[in-house]
């Protein structure tokens, strides 16, 4: 698979973007030291941005859900974004530089300004990005997050003066791109063209597409709200120098590279007995900064996981990245509240979030032990049609099933589907392989069943196996 296909310098603006997303703490760490004297100013400006960045990412899934992400993708609608996001930035610098401007009135209008743009333009991305499949979306996003770490870091050993000239040009650069594309009306058509063969699909509400969407991105999404969750909830700074969540991403950056050029789907697994040690030993203290080395990995993977899920069209980019950008800020949010009480006092909250990773983890390995119960359980295929295809060359099967599609008018997506068909593969298997739900994938085999006249699976497989 060629997964520099469709790859363009431009889609390196998306560094830009990461390294200043505000609902990320460690972009903030260039304005840390002068906001730190500001008690009247931060938590303001926090609470704001995270609170209304959870309920404008609610609404904007909410009217992609509806078919309007159309609205929210016009160019004077990013455009407008865009200058938000600048002014939102630049309020929060004075309030940084000037003590004047650290009041509470330009703590709410900064975080309000930032929030609004910040879903705004992570939907723009979002339908940018859109078009990666996985393996494509698994390597560009981990040298983008691995590039936007190394700035932060940058960022954060730089004198003020110096890391506000950098970071003055970062932000008008994240912008650039959507802003660009949206005013050409490309964003919309990019959409478009993408949704144009999930319209056999019956329309569902917004409620059923968030629950259809759980299906097929339940494990990146809950790994990236754990994420959010524990960069929230702790500071843990290597050697009194280095913040880990910032070196956690640029060391799970290269963690991850290497993933999108294997054919595996296992899980990262953790060193988990390495917390089993006593507090303050050395594996213990290892265990502790490599729980960011490993989660900053999962965050890649998420939101490659999210990017591959727009770009199988079956939900909107608006309700997929509009929900991440939601419960990201809520988990943060979260995490800031937890870590102000009794229990993540203990140590440094350390035993708190021990517990958080536990049970992650848990999870992880109860979805990689039920991943091959539940595709048996769901491709339910038919000796004879199984062993027919396995019997069968591979390049004869992918020939014939081009072949075939293109005789009978399959669309792409369905002569995509009926290319693991034909290799004897079920409805589960497709679905994860596509990232789209069961239900689209059923949808699509009764109407490739109907084009190519077959009854049943052992008849599709069949009829592939024919000269």
């Amino acid at each position: 698979m060629q997964i520099s296909k469709y790859f363009k310098p431009e889609a390196l603006m998306f560094a830009a973007f990461l390294a200043t997303l505000p609902i990320y703490s460690p972009n903030q760490l260039l304005f840390e030291t002068e906001l730190l004297q500001r008690a009247a100013y931060m938590p303001v400006f926090a609470n704001t941005l995270l609170g209304a960045s959870v309920v404008l990412g609610v609404a904007v899934a909410i009217v992609s859900a509806r078919g309007r992400l159309a609205v929210i993708l016009r160019g004077g609608v990013v455009l407008v974004a865009s200058v938000a996001y600048v002014a939102g930035y630049a309020l929060f610098a004075l309030a940084a530089g000037l003590e004047s401007f650290a009041q509470p009135i330009f703590g709410v209008t900064a975080g309000l300004l930032l929030a609004v743009s910040t879903v705004v333009l992570s939907v723009a991305w979002g339908a940018y990005l859109a078009q990666f499949n996985l393996r494509q979306a698994l390597l560009w996003l981990a040298v983008m997050v691995g590039v936007a770490a190394l700035v932060e870091l940058l960022l954060s050993s730089v004198t003020f003066a110096v890391g506000l000239i950098v970071f003055a040009v970062l932000v008008p650069l994240s912008c650039l791109v959507p802003c660009w594309l949206a005013w050409r009306g490309r964003l919309i058509a990019v959409r478009e063209a993408g949704e144009a063969e999930s319209r056999s699909a019956p329309t569902l509400g917004a409620m059923a597409q968030l629950r259809q969407i759980a299906q097929v991105v339940a494990m990146p999404f809950v790994g990236l709200m754990v994420f959010a969750f524990m960069m929230g909830a702790r500071k843990f700074v290597l050697f009194d120098v280095v913040h880990m969540e910032v070196l956690g991403c640029v060391l799970g950056a290269v963690v991850v590279l290497p993933i999108c050029l294997m054919r595996t789907r296992v899980p990262l697994m953790p060193l988990i007995f390495l917390n089993c040690f006593p507090a303050s030993s050395g594996p213990m203290w290892f265990a502790a900064w490599m729980s960011y080395v490993f989660y900053g990995a999962v965050a890649i993977l998420a939101l490659a996981g999210l990017v591959a899920a727009a770009h199988a069209s079956e939900f909107s980019s608006g309700l997929i990245f509009g929900t991440a950008v939601a419960g990201f800020s809520g988990c943060s949010l979260l995490g800031v509240i937890a870590a102000q009480t009794a229990l993540f006092q203990i140590e440094g909250g350390g035993p708190a979030l021990l517990v958080v990773s536990t049970l992650y983890f848990v999870y992880l390995l109860a979805s990689a032990l039920l991943a091959p119960w539940k595709r048996d359980r769901g491709d339910i295929v038919l000796e004879e049609g199984a062993d027919a295809a396995k019997a069968a060359p591979a390049r004869h099967v992918a020939a014939r099933c081009e072949e075939l599609a293109h005789a009978c008018g399959l669309t792409p997506r369905e002569g995509e589907i009926l290319g693991y068909l034909g290799r004897g593969h079920g409805i589960a298997f497709v679905a994860d392989a596509l990232v789209i739900s069961e239900s689209t994938v059923r949808t699509h085999v009764k109407s490739i069943y109907k084009k190519l006249g077959v009854n049943s699976r052992e008849e599709l497989v069949s009829k592939v196996g024919e000269e």
